[in-house]
């Protein structure tokens, strides 16, 4: 006997079909159940209120308001020079303007604000097309609102009314209900708080609109239409609770319908007035941002300058492009750059956002004394007002701090491009001022007459050349130039560097040379300094070696030196090839020329240089050769990848006092411990010397040192089994 449960019986296959005929028959009894509510469906507009003109003399003042603000902007803008790059590559920057101006996609790096920001400019599109709508079925012979379309209009109204709300009150939570990161309270004003209240009452009102609207008209005589308004019809058998008098709701709809104008067209005004203006400049703002790498600063033509009294940078406020003067409003003073600025995050005195506020400020102040000048005197108007915008309005310690790392530019939701405008500035300090720090006029001093900025090395540039043999020269036959550069030849942290890149190089095959004594520097240094005149005497001069030689592809150690190749010398017309010693490593990995066999079991964690990551979008190469190499357990920084911190050295400031604050090398260096790693890699020969003092000063006394180690010295271990040099 089986004494094992049986199975339940299945049912007849007729129950299945019985019951799909019952679904099918449910469903056309749904859909004609629609089809006899849509019937004769329509919308009541201005049934209960005598003055519907009221809206449209209200739209005309809204209109002439906007036009004023708009022209009164345009004339501050149409101070600043021209900007004739901004008309090239438009498939470019038409996608730039949908995706990052209308999709706001620089807010997915804080999604709270993303979903807040999406819910509340979604609302906003939908129930302006929502208002059209209903004033096209009002005034004009065509009539939409009627049918099926009548009842889905309702719907999507009312949903998209509700998402507002959410979006306010997402809103009013971070702002008020809990703890506010700093950058919030930097530049804080009544505007501020005005449009959070104001959008909130306006979508209140006019689901309050609803509800009267719905319990006069449709809830008593069309009961099948009200549901589909369901935050109104919910609101509005709420009302009949209390069984007000139809005149009393008609009187509540009157009062209602004019207060919901009178605040939607007062908080439209707010455009003109108030940072809501983005959502204007935003847009449009994107569409002007750069569509090549944001590592690459403008040329200077020196031989076309517009007239003889023109300075070489910008000292004065109409000295800046009409770009970066519309720049200066789109800004909504929401903190993100200052907030992951680190002169700033080590309190150094440099707040981007502060910079552009500053200028934004000069520009409405002096702005129409400029234009007046102009039009009754005629020039540039640079002797139109006495205040000093450099050095006064801008302090200089603001612009030597900036580490030009981009991430203010990164972080920045209406693509404001605060390097540009930094390094402009510190052009006028150095070019037309020579007001420099005296470390740094050293290193430019050093970089004139020797041809690199390090003043007192006794190394040269084939010191790191010794103990190695047959390292061949470039003459035209290989196929890769190893550019070795400054400071992998000439500190002598930085030589076990170039040797293991060598080695490994040589170990995988690749046909190369290197250019020797004939290296000089790619002019990075000057060009973040402000000396424009120096870096491109030192790009011309490489361009020339680089062509007389037949260079064609290019294998660097610093990030500096191959965003300069990649990114700048094109506007020498020296184009070639350009990549980073870690991305061919990476290559040889996995195509097998090279190959890690020996373990290193190390906890590393790795550090972004700015310049491969952030300038460049390179950050899986890197990491990819530390997930190779056995044994290497890679522990990531808080900050990372494009999140990542500057190590404090770039933009010059490696031969630069830092006043203020912290040093940034220590605060990076304090997360690198922090992590618990006993190596930080990296891949920039500045970065390793920024972590060999931060590690040093920031361990406590007799603590284990955290060693810096660039990712090719890691790479090596790996695959010769040697011990890295001391």
């Amino acid at each position: 006997m089986n004494d094992r449960p049986t199975a339940a019986p299945r049912p007849p296959r007729v129950l299945g079909a019985w019951w799909g005929a019952a679904v099918g028959v449910s469903g056309l009894g749904l859909v004609s159940a629609f089809e006899a509510s849509a019937r004769g469906a329509t919308r009541e507009v201005f049934f209960n209120v005598e003055a519907p003109w009221s809206v449209y003399a209200c739209l005309a003042a809204l209109l002439g308001l906007l036009t004023y603000g708009l022209v009164r902007h345009a004339a501050l803008w149409r101070l600043g020079r021209p900007a004739p790059e901004v008309w090239r590559d438009l498939p470019s920057r038409l996608r730039n303007a949908l995706r990052l101006g209308l999709g706001q996609q620089r807010l997915g790096r804080d999604r709270y604000a993303g979903v807040m920001h999406a819910c509340i400019s979604s609302s906003i599109v939908v129930l302006t097309l929502v208002t059209i709508q209903v004033a096209i079925e009002a005034d004009t012979p065509f009539h939409p609102l009627h049918g099926a379309y009548y009842l889905f209009f309702s719907f999507y109204g009312d949903l998209f009314g509700l998402v507002g709300l959410v979006g306010v009150s997402m809103a009013v939570w971070r702002r008020y209900f809990i703890e506010q990161p700093p950058r919030v309270r930097w530049d804080e004003r009544i505007e501020d708080h005005l449009i959070i209240a104001g959008l909130g009452l306006v979508l209140l009102t006019g689901f309050l609109l609803e509800s009267a609207r719905i319990e006069v008209t449709e809830l008593s005589q069309h009961p099948d239409w009200a549901p589909w308004s369901f935050v109104g019809y919910a609101l509005a058998r709420f009302v009949r609770v209390f069984a007000f008098e139809p005149h009393q709701l008609l009187a509540f709809h009157g009062a209602i319908w004019w207060v919901h104008l009178a605040l939607a067209f007062s908080w439209l005004g707010l455009i003109v007035f108030t940072k809501l203006d983005h959502l204007l400049f935003a847009p449009v703002n994107a569409f002007l941002l750069r569509t090549d790498s944001p590592g690459r600063l403008a040329l200077i033509d020196f031989e076309n300058r517009p007239d003889d009294e023109a300075p070489f940078g910008v000292g004065h406020i109409q000295d800046f492009t009409w770009k970066q003067l519309f720049e200066l409003d789109a800004c909504v003073r929401c903190g993100r750059c200052t907030s992951v600025c680190p002169a700033n995050i080590a309190g150094q005195p440099l707040s981007p956002m502060a910079i552009i506020q500053d200028l934004k400020s000069h520009l409405a102040s002096t702005g129409p004394a400029i234009a007046e000048h102009r039009h009754e005197v005629g020039g540039i108007g640079r002797d139109a007002v006495n205040v000093q915008m450099v050095g006064g309005v801008i302090e200089d310690e603001s612009l030597w701090a900036c580490r030009t790392c981009g991430a203010c530019m990164q972080e920045c939701p209406v693509l404001i491009e605060h390097v540009p405008t930094i390094v402009d500035m510190r052009r006028f300090l150095v070019m037309d001022e020579a007001r420099i720090p005296a470390t740094a006029q050293a290193a430019l001093e050093n970089l004139e007459s020797r041809g690199h900025p390090w003043r007192g090395t006794t190394l040269e540039r084939t010191t790191w050349m010794q103990g190695l043999e047959d390292v061949p020269m470039f003459d035209g036959t290989q196929e890769y130039l190893y550019w070795v550069g400054c400071a992998g030849s000439l500190v002598e942290r930085n030589l076990p560097v170039t040797r293991a890149v060598f080695r490994l190089l040589r170990e995988s095959g690749a046909s190369f040379g290197v250019l020797g004594q004939e290296e000089t520097c790619s002019g990075d240094p000057a060009r973040r300094l402000g000396n424009e005149y120096l870096y491109q005497a030192l790009a011309q001069q490489l361009v020339a070696t680089f062509a007389a030689k037949g260079v064609q592809r290019v294998i660097t150690n610093c990030p500096h030196c191959f965003n300069t190749f990649k990114n700048e010398y094109p506007q020498f017309e020296g184009r070639f090839e350009v990549l980073h010693h870690t991305e061919f490593l990476e290559r040889a990995l996995r195509d097998g020329s090279l190959r890690a066999v020996h373990a290193v079991e190390e906890a590393v964690t790795y550090h972004d240089s700015c310049y491969l990551g952030r300038m460049n979008g390179q950050y899986e190469a890197p990491r990819a050769i530390i997930e190779m190499v056995p044994g290497a357990n890679l522990v990531e920084m808080q900050r990372n990848l494009s999140r990542g911190l500057c190590c404090g050295a770039g933009g010059g400031n490696m031969w630069l006092e830092e006043r203020g604050g912290q040093r940034v090398n220590h605060v990076r260096s304090a997360e690198a411990i922090a992590t618990g790693a006993s190596q930080v890699i990296s891949n920039c020969p500045f970065c390793i010397q920024m972590f060999e003092d931060g590690t040093t000063a920031v361990q406590a006394a007799g603590a284990e040192r955290m060693r810096p180690f660039d990712v090719a010295e890691l790479l090596e271990r790996s695959v010769f089994g040697a011990p890295v040099a001391e």
